[in-house]
Parts: C-alpha cells; structure tokens; sequence
C-alpha cells in the first residue's frame, strides 16, 4: 500500500515532473523500503525462533494466501526505482538498471512460486468451499499481474542498452499478465457466484472485496505499458519472422492493449461500486474494531487510481486526469487513517499474553477450527438451501 502512495505522487497529473511531488514519491518509496526490511527481519526472526511456523502457516487456508503479498511489495520498490531515481534523477546508470532487472527476475521466480505453488497448496493441502471464500484466494495469482507490470517499466528503459533484453522482458511480461489475469478471471467468476448465493463476507472479511479492483486495475496499467513497448521495438529489421518484421505489428499491438487498459478500467469500476456497497451494507448491520486487515484497502486502489490517471494521459483526457486526481487524493487519506490507527495498535503487538504463550500450538489449533468451521459451512449449504436461510434472516429483520 505504501509503494502505490509513491507511485502516485509521481504520477499524480498535477503538478508532475515537479521537485516536491518527486521528493514525496521518493520520500514514500524510502519508507517502502524501510518497512519491506523491517518485516523481512521480523519474518526471518519468527521462522527461525519458530521454525514449525512456516509449514504451519502453510497450513492455514487463509494467511498462507498472504505469503503472496511479498513478491507484490517488492514491485513497488521496482517501478519507483526506475520511474523516480533512474530516469527522474538520473542515478546509478546503466548498472543500476541492470541491478533492477536481476532484482525483477528473481522477483518473477518468487512470483510463479506463489502463482503455481500457491495454487497447488490450495488444490491439495487446505479445505476450501465456496460459502468460506474471500476475494483473498486470488491473491497468489495476481503476483503475475504485478510482476509484469514492473516488467513493462523497465523494458521501456532497458530499449536503449539492448533491444533484445527488451524485447525477452517485455514478451515474459505479457505471458505472466496473460497467465495470471486468466487465472485471476477464472476465480472472480467464481467468486461472484458466491456473493450472488452466500451474500457479502461476514465481518471485517468484507474488506477483501476490494481486492479484485486491484487485479483489474494493475491489469489494465501493466497491458497498456507491454502495448507501448512493442510499438517501440517493432518492427525488428533484423527478424526473418513475419510477425516481428511486419511494420503494422507494433500499432496493432499498440491499439488492442489501449482498448484492453480501458476495458479492464471498466471493469475496475464495477468493482469499487460492488465493493463501496458491500461495505456499507455491512458496516450498517455490524460496529468493527480497526485491524491490521485494513492495509488490503490501499493497494488496491491505488492500482485503480494510478490506471485512471495513465489513461487520462493516454487518451488526453481531463476527464480520466480530474477522476484519477481525485480517487488518488482519497487514496492517500485512506493511507494516512490506516497508517494513523496502525501506530495506536503497533505497541500492544510487543505486549505478551497468556494466550499466545505458544503461538504455533494455537496457530495450529487455528487451522483445525478453519477447517472444521468449513466444513460445517458446506454442510450447511448443502443440507439446507443457502435462500432459506437468508428469508428467514431477513424476516427476523423485518419483524
């Protein structure tokens, strides 16, 4: 979430290419860092103390869906590093360019460990049905959908040191967001018919219904930058192929990938509707307690405002510039609550408590009730039909 504040400041269409709004992206994009490390220390210390504590998280049908959120955060630090410091000021040169892209393919190889293994673990490991789903179990597939992304940035500056390099990332990069919006498409799908037939997630679980903005609005950012770097490298002269030596293939690539970012803007509309009513809906039946969870918020739309921004330049439109300016500055308040009631939080997780005297044996006694408590979910939904129940709680309601 923090990554995506940085990277609106530097695209933020008032006031762009500006000194204060570079030192603020610069300013956020540090405290990315700062906070990436921090919690890669407190995660190396948690499974070292602990080493049961991995496999056990592993076990967990819902915060092992998490692990998927550290190749995404690691994105962010990516882009800023080229947008902001390679090209904006000019540091480290070829080299540090160079540095970037060995740092995004190991990134991508931690991203198809949590696109495929992710997948696999939730296939054959965990018990999963439709009444318990979140949005949440998209997670480990929109690694793709970011890395390529990141992918397409730096192909953009890789263009003037190696067409070729360019060219393998930029290809790499439309094959993962290929694979992952897919995937992604796939489990949407599914997940839909879940709200249609269980209703909005239950307590602060609503809060994942923001997640598919993400994954639309990352999408469309990431196709419209591979579209623009396949205009720049096409046609290659050098190329006996008949679709890289044909001078119409970058323009055709070029004008199928800007409709396809508008589409999927679309689509990341319908979402933020779906999930503004999703909220209100429940906080108006149920008083919640701030959590950590509030973080998934961020990410999401700022991916969203970051997209309508980029079509509001790709277009030449004030429309897309005024929404994205606008959706950018409540995105940045939403930020600074979040980060705000974080800091009230953040002593009381130093504080010890009788019951999480032995964390891994109650992290393990957690994964037993998550089954248990699905299982009882699927046995309900198929002994008793998923409306009658709902009548019978809106009648309650009603009288």
């Amino acid at each position: 979430g923090t990554g995506s504040i940085s990277i609106l400041f530097f695209s933020f269409p008032y006031g762009r290419n500006s000194q204060p709004m570079a030192i603020l992206s610069l300013v956020f994009c540090i405290l990315n860092i700062i906070l990436f490390v921090s919690f890669n220390a407190f995660t190396i210390a948690r499974f070292t103390l602990d080493p049961k504590s991995f496999k056990t998280l592993l076990r967990h049908p819902a915060l092992c869906l998490f692990y998927a959120c550290y190749p995404m955060g690691a994105t962010t630090i990516l882009n800023v590093a080229v947008d902001v410091v390679y090209h904006y000021y000019g540091v480290g040169g070829r080299n540090f360019l160079y540095f970037i892209w060995a740092l995004w393919w190991i990134n991508i190889a931690i991203s198809a460990v949590c696109y495929w293994g992710g997948t696999y673990i939730m296939i054959a490991v965990h018990d999963h049905s439709i009444p318990s789903m979140t949005a949440a179990w998209i997670l480990p597939v929109v690694t793709f959908v970011v890395a390529s992304s990141s992918g397409a940035v730096i192909a953009q500056s890789l263009q003037a040191f190696s067409i070729h390099s360019a060219l393998v990332t930029v290809t790499v990069s439309a094959f993962i967001l290929t694979a992952g919006l897919l995937m992604a498409s796939m489990m949407l799908t599914v997940y839909v018919l879940r709200l249609v037939t269980h209703g909005f997630p239950p307590g602060l679980s609503i809060l994942s219904v923001f997640l598919p903005i993400g994954v639309a609005g990352q999408a469309g950012y990431s196709v419209s930058l591979i579209g623009s770097n396949f205009r720049d490298l096409l046609p290659l002269s050098s190329s006996q192929s008949p679709f890289f030596s044909l001078r119409s293939s970058g323009d055709g690539i070029f004008t199928f990938c800007t409709a396809l970012s508008f589409i999927l803007w679309a689509w990341a509309v319908m979402w933020v509707v779906y999930a503004v009513l999703g909220l209100v809906h429940t906080f108006r039946r149920t008083k919640f307690q701030f959590q950590l969870t509030a973080w998934g918020l961020v990410f999401p739309n700022g991916v969203f405002a970051n997209l309508t921004v980029h079509l509001g330049d790709r277009f030449d439109s004030g429309f897309f510039h005024v929404v994205g300016a606008i959706y950018s500055i409540l995105t940045l308040m939403l930020w600074c609550f979040v980060a705000y009631n974080s800091l009230l939080i953040f002593p009381a997780a130093f504080k010890p408590e009788p019951s999480s005297a032995q964390p891994i044996e109650n992290l393990e006694k957690d994964v037993e009730s998550a089954k248990d408590d699905m299982h009882r979910q699927v046995h309900e939904s198929t002994t008793t039909p998923t409306y009658t129940s709902r009548t019978v709680s809106i009648s309650n309601e009603a009288s």
